[in-house]
C-alpha cells in the first residue's frame, strides 16, 4: 500500500507522494557531487591547460626555428631556439643543440662550442663502460666539427700551434662514435662521425708537420735579429765596416766637409771628376792669358814695326 502525503496543491516544495521526495532528493545530491568534483578537478584541470599551452608554445617556436634554418635565416633561428632553452623541461638539451647548429652553420664557431658544450653537459649519458648513445653523439659530432671550424682559422691565420690544439680536441669529441667505437646512431652518423675523424687528423698532421718546420727554420737561423736590434747590423749606423756591407755606405758627401779624397768615408768617384775640371779651367785660362799678350803685342806692343816679321 502506498503511503500518501497531504496535498500540496500550489505551494512549492511540496510533494504529492515520498517517491517524488526521494527522487528530488536523489537529484539534489547529484549536483552536489557534481559541484565537489568541480572544485576538486579545478587544480588539475588549470595544471593539464598549462602543460599544454607549454608544450604548444616549445612545439611552435620550434618548429619556426626549424623553418628559419632550413631557409638559412641562421641569426633568426639562434634567437628562437635560444627563446626556449629555459622552457624545455623535458629534454633540455635540445634547444642549446639546435642553437649551436645553427650558431656552427653561420660560421660563429666560438658560440657554437659554447651552445653545444652546454648540450653535452645536458644531453642523456650511457653508463661508463657502455658505448655512447644515439643523442651523445649526435651533439659530440657538431661539437667536433665546430672545434675543426675554430682550427680551419687557426691554420688560415698560421697559428699552427694552435691549430693542432683544436683538432686534438676536435677529435677527442668525437672519439666512440664513429663505427670503430661501436657509438649509437644510425649508420649514416657513424660514417659521417668517421668522415669527421680521418679529416680531422689529417689536418692536425699536416699542421704539426708546419709547425715542425717552422721551429727548424728558428733552430737553424738562431735568433731572429728583428728580435734583438743589437745584432741587427742595420740597426747601428756607426757599425764599423766589418760588420757588413751595410755599415756606412749611405753616408752622403756632405758628411766630410773637408773634400779629402783620402778619406774613406768619400765617395771615390767624385775625386777624379773634380781633378779633370780644374786642370780644363787652368788651361782655359792659360789660353786666354796667351791671346791676351798676343793681342797687346800686334796692337802697339813696340812702335817699331811689331813684330819684326
Amino acid at each position: 500500500m502506498t503511503s500518501t502525503l497531504t496535498p500540496s496543491g500550489s505551494q512549492p516544495g511540496m510533494f504529492e507522494t515520498i517517491e517524488q521526495a526521494q527522487e528530488a532528493r536523489a537529484v539534489a545530491e547529484a549536483k552536489a557531487r557534481r559541484r565537489r568534483l568541480l572544485v576538486w578537478s579545478s587544480p588539475v584541470v588549470a595544471v593539464v591547460g598549462l602543460a599544454a599551452l607549454y608544450l604548444l608554445t616549445i612545439t611552435v617556436v620550434t618548429a619556426f626555428g626549424g623553418r628559419s634554418y632550413a631557409t638559412q635565416a641562421y641569426p633568426t633561428a639562434v634567437r628562437q631556439f635560444s627563446a626556449i632553452q629555459h622552457l624545455n623541461a623535458v629534454e633540455t638539451w635540445k634547444a642549446y643543440y639546435n642553437a649551436g647548429t645553427a650558431e656552427y652553420s653561420q660560421g660563429a664557431f666560438f658560440r657554437a662550442t659554447q651552445e653545444l658544450g652546454e648540450a653535452m653537459e645536458r644531453v642523456p649519458r650511457a653508463a661508463d663502460g657502455e658505448p655512447r648513445t644515439g643523442e651523445e653523439c649526435l651533439v659530440a659530432t657538431n661539437l667536433s666539427l665546430a672545434y675543426e671550424g675554430l682550427g680551419d682559422e687557426a691554420a688560415r691565420g698560421d697559428d699552427h700551434a694552435t691549430a693542432v690544439d683544436y683538432y686534438a680536441q676536435a677529435q677527442a669529441t668525437i672519439e666512440g662514435c664513429g663505427s670503430a667505437g661501436g657509438g649509437g646512431g644510425s649508420d649514416e652518423q657513424q660514417e659521417s662521425a668517421d668522415q669527421a675523424q680521418d679529416r680531422q687528423e689529417q689536418k692536425q698532421n699536416e699542421q704539426q708537420d708546419q709547425q715542425d718546420q717552422q721551429d727548424q727554420q728558428q733552430g737553424e737561423g738562431g735568433e731572429d735579429p728583428s728580435q734583438n736590434p743589437s745584432q741587427d747590423p742595420s740597426a747601428d749606423p756607426s757599425a764599423s765596416p766589418s760588420q757588413g756591407p751595410s755599415a756606412d755606405a749611405s753616408a752622403s758627401p756632405s758628411e766630410n766637409p773637408s773634400g779629402d779624397p783620402s778619406d774613406g768615408g768619400q765617395n771615390p768617384s767624385e775625386s777624379p771628376s773634380v781633378s779633370d775640371q780644374q786642370r780644363e779651367l787652368e788651361e782655359r785660362n792659360r789660353g786666354a792669358q796667351e791671346d791676351r799678350d798676343r793681342e797687346q803685342q800686334e796692337s802697339g806692343g813696340g812702335s817699331g814695326g811689331g813684330q819684326g816679321w
